[in-house]
């Protein structure tokens, strides 16, 4: 352990150390951090819209009838519910779009605000453009498309962060710029030096977006990333291609991507017919079967994506107060199976020491759950359920065996062992930074 600590220590933490220090990564983690209690507050509502139990569960009686308050309210009031959800994680890259770009800005000592609202813009420009629909009583209704908004938009949300500050630098050091007399407030100053900047970042954004459209009226800026990234995906169906899927859905997290949005249209049409079979193999008194696809549902858990549950757990007990704080906020999301709050709030993005440990917890949990289920330890999935179900419900309601309550806490166990290395290392470099920052300030 000590020598896995020492080569972490060595080989990673000058990364880590680069990456924090050089101003694009260190605003790309500023941003997505700024996201986190949005995404604390939108786990609550999503947690309290989905019930841990399905009607069929409540209608045997017994220990689940106690559920059925819970589930007839959020089933009477989910749309409502979710309204918090829908303004927080929803936006999720909206926001990060604007704190990016601000953090960025900051660095060059530039204007912030101007510059942070630029992104928000730009971004929306090019994620949802404003579309007119003729209703069926003839008036006309202005709508903007909401699918690029939330998590899967996040990649795009940086580009433009990142670009839309470069353009803006660019135009400022070539006096592509209104430029006001020193009497003139600099507040007002900063606006209408503003607006060549804003104007050419437009003709970047908006330009990139019809230019994409010549070629498919159907694609955006965010909706090619998408099909570029999840090109290497198609057509795979096997335990390979079921680790490489898993591959890329924990990879692509890890580097602001919301990975199973990418995946989704080609592994849904998958899973959904697996779980048919088996329920028809069920229903004709015959055993479930392992299905490959049902991997990318082994890396989700413990904890959500990445089973970071063993990771909060760790936090827990660390030794630097931000570690530690972030535990406590983080593990009644992670036992429900939200792991947006660990992925931006440790963070994850853009952190080689944790990148690692997340990429490598979840490929171990796919193969650990593959061998587990064709050698006959665990009983296939065959009851087709969605939400944010806990730990050990989750699985046992897919399948209705109970040893799948011990396996994921053998699972726990074995990835506290993956995550503790990477976990002190991290610790104590936030530690050491804590320290500092006490030592640095100034004593009344």
């Amino acid at each position: 352990m000590d020598k896995i600590m020492k080569f972490i220590q060595e080989k990673l933490t000058p990364i880590a150390n680069f990456l924090g220090q050089q101003r694009h990564f260190s605003a790309m983690q500023k941003g997505i951090m700024t996201t986190l209690s949005f995404i604390l507050v939108s786990a609550i509502f999503m947690i309290i819209a989905n019930p841990p139990v399905t009607p069929e569960l409540v209608e045997q009686g017994g220990f689940w009838s106690i559920f059925s308050g819970w589930l007839n309210f959020a089933t009477a009031h989910k749309e409502t519910i979710l309204i918090p959800f829908n303004m927080t994680m929803g936006m999720i890259s909206v926001i990060a779009a604007f704190a990016i770009a601000y953090h960025l800005a900051n660095s060059y000592k530039m204007s912030a605000l101007n510059t942070g609202l630029t992104s928000l813009i730009l971004f929306l420009i090019a994620a949802a453009p404003s579309n007119y629909y003729q209703l069926a009583d003839e008036t006309t209704l202005t709508a903007i498309d909401t699918t690029y908004l939330g998590a899967p938009g996040l990649f795009t949300a940086i580009l433009v962060g990142l670009f839309s500050v470069e353009i803006t630098r660019f135009c400022q050091s070539k006096n592509l710029t209104i430029k006001m007399p020193d009497s003139i407030p600099p507040f007002l100053s900063d606006i209408f030096g503003a607006l060549v900047p804003l104007l050419i970042n437009i003709f970047v954004f908006f330009g990139g977006n019809l230019i994409i459209g010549l070629f498919d009226s159907n694609l955006t800026i965010p909706s090619l990333i998408e099909k570029i990234l999840s090109a290497p995906i198609s057509g795979i169906n096997s335990v390979p291609g079921a680790l490489l899927i898993c591959f890329l859905i924990l990879f692509f997290w890890c580097v602001g991507v919301h990975g199973m949005m990418v995946v989704m249209p080609l592994t849904t049409p998958i899973t959904i017919a697996a779980f048919a079979e088996n329920a028809e193999l069920f229903a004709n008194g015959q055993d479930p079967i392992f299905q490959p696809i049902f991997m990318t549902i082994a890396i989700a858990l413990l904890g959500g994506t990445g089973n970071t549950l063993s990771f909060v757990l760790l936090c827990l007990k660390a030794e630097s107060k931000q570690l530690k704080a972030f535990g406590k906020v983080s593990i009644v999301p992670s036992i429900f199976r939200v792991s947006e709050p660990v992925i931006f709030g440790a963070p994850i993005i853009f952190n080689p020491i944790l990148m690692i440990p997340f990429i490598l917890g979840g490929l171990l949990t796919a193969v650990l759950f593959w061998l587990a289920s064709t050698m006959g330890l665990l009983t296939p999935f065959y009851i087709l359920i969605t939400g944010t179900f806990p730990i050990f419900v989750n699985s046992f309601t897919k399948s209705l065996d109970y040893r799948y309550i011990i396996f994921e806490i053998v699972m726990g166990v074995i990835l506290l062992i993956v995550w503790y290395p990477f976990f002190k290392v991290y610790d104590r470099q936030l530690l050491a930074k804590e320290k500092e920052s006490e030592i640095q300030e100034p004593v009344e």
